[in-house]
């Protein structure tokens, strides 16, 4: 319980007909509101919380936090004029949140947060309880609660981070997305810690510019503390802004082709069953050998910055080398693999952006004996730029193509696979908008050695066609052909 003084003290919130009265409870759905709540309307891309005020109100709100002017001089209420921030320190202070009470890394980068987020949570349990806040769920402990949004609103976040604290969590690791630092999700953490991992095209839709879109994750480096440590992906050429974004000294780059950086990659096996690599610590001339289960030399860039951030959290290499080599690393979705009796493989991953998709075929082409054939399709409803891109890549790096529907949402499937096909120059597809059947399709086309990649889905066990959730999971269509 809050006093409401005490909730929006020095903030420019223009109160009518609130008094000092006790909060008991703040939530931004309408649903769970009860007596003594504080309701949040937020007006959101799809629906508007302004609309559920009566509903609050019947179900016991106490007060209704807005930015709608218009809303009724009869209703308790708090007119805010920086929405996204008032939710946040609100929430900060309702769940007496302290960062001293953990220690808080954060990742950002368009592909590769979920990865380095389940391998950075391993390494760290071992030092304490860690907790984790992600794409696919969120864990406290023994405890898992499914993801809606990589990074939840601000009463979710600090809620769960309330929970942590109860449950004595030491650590806790974040996927930080663009949306998260865009609508101030996250405003008011100080990290100890944040990983850059990439940057490549996605979210047009949202942020409307790349430009847009790389100032949103640059937001989560000057959110570090004094004292903290920023790990950066070398090899990517925006790496220089995430470097000048963090205001601390304790910077470090990872590079396998910039050699100038603080610690190296040297690959020195790769495969479909997983791969090896030694990490040098250039700064103090020390090399750990590693060997993971988990494919490509994207994920090689993963591991190496779990490591590096939990070795300056003060883990020593050593300890970090044995937990890795010694662990079996399966993060669902994420290049998941499955060998059928026939003699192929498929791989199942969340390969959704250009960069991601390419990724994963080069990949899986350069260690595959036969064909490598390929299943995706691109969401409705979001970026339509990265289409053609998707189609040209597809087709160009996989022998066999199946341009099928991923989560269509509003859109006509027909009119999504035809703008995918506007990039293909080679004639190496077919298209089949039933996602079931397309995968099917490449299932009966698969022979000894080849390699079927279902992309764009990943861990989803749901497809959204129109405003509905229909279930749906390529990994258990993927099993019906082993």
């Amino acid at each position: 319980m809050k006093k409401l003084n005490e909730l929006i003290k020095g903030l420019n919130i223009e109160s009518r007909n609130c008094s000092d009265i006790s909060i008991l409870h703040i939530t931004t759905n309408s649903k769970k509101v009860k007596p003594g709540s504080m309701f949040i309307a937020i007006k959101g891309s799809n629906v508007d919380g302004n609309e559920f005020i009566k509903k609050a109100i019947k179900n016991g709100a106490v007060c209704i936090l807005t930015n709608d002017n218009n809303i009724s001089k009869t209703i308790p209420s708090l007119i805010s004029n920086d929405l996204s921030k008032d939710i946040s320190i609100i929430a900060k202070r309702f769940f007496d949140f302290k960062e001293h009470d953990f220690n808080i890394i954060g990742i950002t980068g368009t592909n590769g947060k979920t990865t380095i987020s389940y391998i950075l949570k391993m390494i760290l349990e071992k030092s304490g309880k860690t907790g984790l806040i992600g794409t696919i769920r969120h864990m406290i402990g023994k405890r898992t609660i499914k993801a809606v949004n990589t990074t939840p609103d601000s009463v979710t976040l600090y809620s769960l981070l309330n929970e942590m604290k109860m449950n004595k969590v030491k650590n806790i690791v974040i996927e930080v997305s663009s949306h998260g630092l865009a609508l101030n999700r996250i405003f008011g953490i100080r990290f100890d810690s944040t990983i850059f991992s990439n940057f490549t095209q996605d979210h047009i839709d949202f942020h409307k510019t790349m430009e847009n879109y790389k100032k949103s994750k640059l937001k989560l480096f000057s959110m570090l503390k004094n004292n903290g440590n920023a790990i950066i992906n070398a090899d990517d050429k925006n790496y220089n802004d995430f470097l000048n974004a963090s205001p601390i000294k304790r910077r470090y780059t990872l590079g396998l082709k910039n050699k100038n950086a603080d610690w190296l990659i040297h690959i020195k096996r790769l495969s479909l069953n997983g791969s090896s690599f030694d990490l040098e610590n250039t700064i103090e001339n020390k090399k750990y050998e590693l060997k993971i289960n988990i494919v490509g030399d994207y994920n090689i860039y993963n591991v190496a910055l779990a490591f590096i951030s939990a070795y300056y959290m003060g883990i020593d290499g050593s300890s970090i080398t044995n937990i890795i080599n010694k662990s079996f690393i399966t993060i669902p979705g994420r290049f998941e693999r499955f060998n059928a009796k026939k003699g192929f493989t498929i791989i199942v991953d969340y390969a959704h952006t250009p960069d991601a998709l390419e990724r994963v075929i080069k990949t899986v082409k350069r260690l595959t004996r036969g064909k490598v054939i390929t299943v995706f399709g691109c969401g409705g409803d979001r970026d339509i730029e990265k289409r053609p891109i998707m189609g040209k890549i597809a087709s160009h790096y996989s022998d066999v193509l199946i341009i099928t529907s991923d989560n269509p949402r509003t859109e006509n499937p027909k009119i999504i696979i035809e703008d995918i096909i506007k990039g293909i120059n080679e004639n190496n597809y077919s298209i089949e908008t039933n996602r079931k059947k397309a995968i099917k399709r490449a299932a009966n086309t698969a022979k000894k050695d080849d390699t079927i990649i279902i992309a764009g889905k990943g861990h989803e066990d749901y497809q959204i066609i129109g405003t509905k959730k229909y279930h749906f999971d390529d990994r258990e269509e993927a099993r019906k052909y082993l």
